[in-house]
């Protein structure tokens, strides 16, 4: 049984990083933590679950390809505006200085 599936299969929303983990101290797998709003799973239940998921599959994990060129299409967007914002803040920058008093002698201290 493969502990990750059968959760997966009963709830496929959840989330490994912040509903559950799961451990392997080298005597088998186990939950190691849970905090989904529903009951911590009996090995009885997990079993069950498994048993579906086999017979029913209802989970199918990204692709790890799929999964990296999603991230990479948000970190392109994220950089695009960033270069966007320094553009812009440049040319802000810009534009005081050039307009500044300062720059231009008419203020005397």
């Amino acid at each position: 049984m493969i502990l990750y599936e059968a959760i997966k299969y009963k709830y496929p929303l959840a989330d490994p990083q912040r509903d559950f983990e799961l451990r392997n101290d080298g005597a088998g797998s186990y939950i190691d933590k849970w905090h989904l709003d529903v009951p911590k799973p009996t090995k009885e239940e997990l079993l069950e679950w498994w048993e579906e998921s086999q017979k029913y599959p209802r989970y199918q994990p990204p692709l790890p390809l799929d999964f990296l060129a999603k991230e990479i299409a948000k970190e392109k967007l994220a950089r695009k505006q960033l270069e966007q914002q320094y553009q812009l803040l440049k040319n802000e920058l810009k534009a005081l200085n050039r307009d500044s008093p300062f720059q231009q002698g008419e203020v005397e201290i």
